[in-house]
């Protein structure tokens, strides 16, 4: 496509004199008059950014060459949308298990020879008993000549959905960036767990072949890219910036199409304790329907972690705390790396360097999982009676069935 500018068309943020909306969030893509992807800084808007404190209609204008597009921004008027009450005594949570921050070991050729890998692996502790179940391809692969990071997808995994048959992940060249890749796998279409990896040694027919059975996104926005999750008809991710913590921000949902995985919708929402001097900075959450999300906070100066449920009212996101639990899981405050809930069963999954958690929704420990991987989690979801889990280097998608 030439010419040509994709942005989200509907877009809610809630009110908050503490947020301004970077207003290229909201752009999928961008091509100059030859075809070739643009950076999205390069692309000319007629506001850079829209403060929230006052409720309003802002049109935007997006352009670039011959292409243009227009979206209008809608700043919603109650000032107390997302100001409740922290009322949840803590139960007694899990002790503090040792974990690390920097992962020491790999798949088996990942970082040396980088040939596929030819064996499964097992992960087995408590109740948790995970098998091998497919490799994803994701070493380093060009999809434009300009080699860019709009071109540019993998190699670091964050967040995994797994939905009707497809396996999606956030995938970035850093994991430090704020725009990703999201890759989607036909894991029912695809012979076996590791024919992926061979892509680039096929021959032409197998390969165009299996690639069909794969999709890739625009570089979109995503933030950190653990708070992702997948309904029937959307993924979602809300686009946090994982350094933040103790903060007033808004925080970004962004509603994505499963046909095209472009962004379609964009909510901001906001969770503070009576006020803005106590914020809730969402960094792991997952949607159980296109109008609910489960998310946890850890108050870290309090050795304390908080379960939330964030509801959709219209475009309004309402919160209630659904449970509160003592402890800090790691002792070195390791971050968690991936949440899951199943519905079903009513709970909630954790992941830790090493370490999975299974919790009911008030917030209490029901099993814990340790293991010596020495590899990074990336990524946790629940989907039918299945658990899946992903490890990185290489990223590894494990499974098992749900007692």
């Amino acid at each position: 496509m030439r010419n040509k500018i994709s942005v989200a068309h509907d877009i809610s943020l809630v009110k908050n004199p503490n947020y301004d909306f970077p207003t290229r969030d909201a752009i999928n893509f961008a091509t100059d008059k030859s075809g070739t992807v643009i950076k999205p800084c390069k692309v000319n808007v007629s506001e850079d950014k829209i403060t929230t404190n006052e409720a309003g209609l802002y049109p935007v204008t997006y352009s670039y060459g011959k292409a243009k597009a227009h979206v209008t921004v809608e700043v919603r008027s109650d000032d107390n949308e997302g100001i409740v009450k922290a009322d949840k005594t803590p139960q007694p949570g899990a002790g503090s298990a040792t974990s690390w921050f920097k992962h020491f070991k790999t798949s088996g050729h990942w970082g040396k020879s980088f040939v596929p890998e030819t064996k499964s692996h097992t992960l087995k502790s408590g109740e948790f008993h995970l098998k091998t179940y497919f490799y994803f391809f994701y070493q380093p692969a060009i999809l434009s000549q300009s080699g860019t990071h709009n071109g540019l997808v993998g190699p670091v995994p964050e967040g995994l959905a797994v939905s009707i048959g497809t396996a999606y992940t956030t995938m970035y060249s850093s994991p430090h960036n704020m725009r990703s890749h999201i890759v989607a796998y036909k894991l029912n279409q695809i012979s076996n767990r590791y024919i992926m990896q061979k892509l680039p040694w096929m021959s032409w027919n197998k390969f165009t072949r299996l690639a069909s059975q794969v999709k890739v996104s625009p570089y979109i926005k995503t933030g950190h890219g653990q708070a992702f999750s997948a309904t029937k008809k959307y993924l979602y991710v809300i686009a946090n910036d994982h350094l933040l913590k103790n903060t007033p921000n808004s925080e970004e949902i962004m509603q994505i199409s499963k046909k095209n995985l472009r962004i379609k919708r964009i909510w901001s929402f906001k969770i503070w304790n009576n006020g803005a001097n106590d914020g809730r900075y969402i960094h792991n959450a997952v949607f159980i329907n296109d109008h609910t999300f489960i998310a946890e906070y850890h108050r870290l100066t309090d050795h304390c972690f908080e379960y939330w449920e964030v509801t959709r009212n219209g475009d309004s996101w309402i919160p209630k705390e659904i449970g509160a639990a003592k402890g800090d899981f790691t002792f070195n405050n390791s971050p968690i790396q991936g949440m899951a809930y199943d519905k079903k069963r009513k709970q909630i999954y954790l992941a830790f360097n090493d370490y999975l958690f299974k919790l009911n929704r008030k917030g209490r420990v029901l099993d814990t999982g340790s293991f010596h991987t020495g590899r990074e989690f990336e990524g946790i979801c629940v989907n039918g009676n299945h658990f899946y889990t992903e490890l990185a280097q290489r990223p590894e998608l494990f499974r098992q069935r749900i007692k």
